[in-house]
């Protein structure tokens, strides 16, 4: 039988992860699949196939790889798209004898207490940290630490399950919190949510992302992403700008890269979070070693005429594309901001009306009778999203993204708290 061969692509199947598939295909000729739990109730006709397996499973995905390979089609190589699949695509890759990330990088980007100790390490600055289970441990944490602290599973991602706590007691509350979240969506994400964080707090609104391409001992930060957070006791990311003003700031990117490089990460488009102290000092928060998410790699595109999931894809097939990524230039500022309407109920929703002339694509999620609450975490961002761009470079932090998408959140929502007014 003759051998056939294909791209995996794990997590990309997605909503916001579409452009997967392009960059995909700039990057190799080969057919690129996807997975997904049930491919005939869920399929993704954008994908060259789509295999019924869950991708955040790895026996789920070999049994349903080892039935294709008997029709005589094999996996070139497994790409994973986001935290849950890096851990998946990780022990399937292996068994299979293809290429991809060490065991020990998985361990050191998924579990972010590893993750601390391997940042300190490389001396990599990183706020110092505390690994708890109990209420007992929580207080010691925070009397070893000292108020504020920060409190976060170790294993979920996005920001969830992230809680700011001044006092003692608002730690214990923030735990419980914490802990209710990981309770509810925990198994939906395969994680273990057994063990949190407390985390120095670096108080700032200060945060950027640094996009970088990673390969063997080396790495190449691609840009800088401006973040956009909800107010404290939370950090949900609310929008998105690319490139951030800080994107020519070379002392940031090498932090970054050092940070890629004592994780471990040698290979595709790694996530590094940064923030600043009020004297300007950068501080490692987390580094992710997969593509950042809420279509910020849809952004690096269109303010850079590259699209990245190039890039990431090539990497894990072997290709240098290191100088791609150093050499690209952005030309224009592209942003993505969550529409968040006031709270209450949903009364009327007016979508028709213009639109500013920087709004590229606007979807709003949300219907007549449903709910509208303060963001507490990244899976349960908003009522929408717009899509913004500027012909411009900015030189310093504009608040543009979520100021329009404020106003247009007032223009479109009319809630139950706001209709007498």
């Amino acid at each position: 039988m003759r051998t056939k061969e294909y791209v995996l692509l794990l997590g990309a199947e997605r909503h916001l992860r579409e452009r997967a598939f392009s960059g995909a295909k700039q990057a190799t000729d080969l057919p690129i699949w996807a997975a997904t739990k049930d491919a005939v109730r869920n399929l993704n006709r954008t994908f060259d196939n789509m295999i019924s397996a869950d991708p955040r499973d790895p026996e789920s995905l070999l049994a349903t790889i080892r039935a294709h390979a008997a029709q005589g089609w094999h996996p070139r190589v497994i790409v994973p798209f986001d935290d849950w699949t890096v851990a998946s695509a990780n022990p399937v890759n292996r068994v299979l004898g293809l290429s991809g990330l060490d065991a020990a990088t998985v361990t050191n980007t998924r579990d972010k207490w590893s993750m601390k100790q391997a940042l300190l390490a490389a001396g990599v600055q990183t706020p110092r940290s505390h690994l708890v289970q109990s209420d007992q441990e929580l207080l010691e944490a925070v009397e070893a630490i000292g108020l504020p602290v920060v409190i976060k599973p170790y294993d979920f991602g996005g920001s969830v399950g992230v809680v700011l706590a001044a006092t003692r007691e608002e730690a214990v509350a923030g735990f419980a919190e914490s802990r209710a979240v990981v309770a509810q969506y925990g198994s939906s994400y395969n994680i273990s949510g057994d063990k949190y964080l407390v985390e120095q707090f670096v108080d700032s609104d200060d945060e950027v992302s640094v996009e970088v391409l990673c390969g063997v001992d080396r790495a190449q930060a691609l840009t800088v992403t401006e973040k956009y957070l909800s107010r404290p006791p939370w950090f949900a990311e609310v929008a998105h700008l690319v490139p951030s003003h800080r994107a020519g700031d070379r002392v940031l990117t090498d932090l970054a890269e050092r940070a890629c490089t004592a994780l471990g990460i040698d290979r595709g488009i790694a996530h590094v979070e940064i923030k600043f102290a009020a004297d300007g000092t950068a501080w490692v928060i987390e580094a992710a070693a997969r593509p950042a998410g809420d279509a910020v790699m849809d952004q690096i595109e269109k303010a850079y005429s590259l699209n990245p999931y190039r890039l990431h894809v090539g990497s894990y097939l072997g290709f240098d594309l290191l100088d791609v990524a150093r050499k690209a230039v952005p030309t224009k500022s592209s942003a993505i901001a969550y529409l968040q309407a006031s709270s209450g109920q949903i009364e009327d929703i007016f979508d028709e009306k213009p639109l500013p002339p920087e709004v590229r694509s606007i979807n709003i999620s949300a219907k007549r009778g449903d709910f509208s609450q303060v963001t507490k975490n990244n899976l349960t961002l908003g009522e929408g999203f717009v899509e913004l761009e500027w012909d411009e470079l900015f030189s310093e932090k504009t608040m543009l993204p979520v100021t329009v998408a404020k106003q247009l959140a007032d223009q479109i929502f009319v809630t139950s708290d706001a209709a007498g007014e």
